[in-house]
């Protein structure tokens, strides 16, 4: 998930919206790869105690930034303001994945400290089952690993982590899951 700006704005504000554009793309991206992946290992996550590894490609269809008061904002949102984003995913990569997506993602984040730190909850929903990550505090400006706290239906009990890696100057990211049975 790669956001587009406006060149006319000011550098400084044009860097914190990149960071939170990786950030964004490392937890929505890993996310839907969790549930997809999940959603066609047919419990393969469950039959053993080895991670189970799964790869998604994420498509962003909705990417908002509110200010503290909740009005729709252009930019990265201040200090008390949020951001909700939500994507589709499919099974496989960018260059090589399922004609139709399997999975859904949203992500919501809290903006706690200047200039990229908030607090963030994703859910992954497919095949009537969640997987979730609730309370991360998240340095938007990093794209990196972020933990999946757990899941319901035939995801319950999982934990794991995800990571993203964004396409090019897009708004999509392949997303790697590893999953784990608690």
């Amino acid at each position: 998930m790669d956001f587009s700006f406006p060149q006319e704005w000011q550098p400084c504000q044009l860097m914190r919206r990149h960071l939170v554009r990786r950030a964004l793309l490392t937890g929505c991206a890993a996310s839907t790869i969790l549930l997809s992946a999940l959603a066609l290992s047919s419990g393969a996550a469950g039959a053993s105690t080895s991670p189970t590894v799964l790869h998604f490609f994420q498509k962003q269809t909705a990417l908002t930034f509110y200010n503290a008061s909740g009005q729709v904002i252009q930019g990265y949102p201040p200090v008390g303001g949020h951001v909700r984003q939500d994507d589709v995913d499919y099974v496989g990569n960018h260059s090589h994945h399922a004609k139709h997506w399997s999975v859904s993602d949203h992500l919501y984040c809290n903006v706690v400290s200047a200039p990229a730190t908030a607090d963030c909850f994703g859910e992954f929903a497919t095949g009537g089952s969640l997987i979730y990550s609730d309370n991360l505090t998240v340095n938007l400006a990093n794209s990196g690993t972020l933990a999946i706290d757990g899941g319901t239906g035939k995801y319950a009990g999982d934990s794991g982590k995800y990571s993203s890696t964004t396409i090019g100057n897009s708004n999509n990211s392949d997303v790697v899951l590893t999953l784990h049975k608690r």
